[in-house]
């Protein structure tokens, strides 16, 4: 993906083969794109999802882990994540 100067914001990487088409949501939140190997993928880019998954998946690991420093226990704790959907 690039601005509109043209500069690469990001690139998605996970197809094998070349990708054909691209079309995002109507609220810009995914993007699907499809390849000539006739395989699909869904993007998501809403980053409030994101965070609420990431921190679901970590938060454990995050409270019990004795490697981790007490500030970083904390980084899921913010009372939105986990409770947004």
């Amino acid at each position: 993906m690039w601005n509109r100067n043209g500069q690469l914001l990001q690139t998605l990487k996970g197809h094998s083969s070349s990708v054909l088409g691209v079309a995002f949501s109507p609220n810009g939140q995914t993007i699907a794109s499809a390849t000539d190997d006739r395989t699909m993928k869904l993007w998501n880019l809403n980053l409030d999802d994101l965070m609420v998954k990431g921190c679901a998946w970590v938060r454990d690991y995050l409270q019990n882990n004795p490697n981790v420093s007490e500030s970083d226990k904390h980084l899921c704790d913010d009372d939105d994540i986990g409770t947004r959907r």
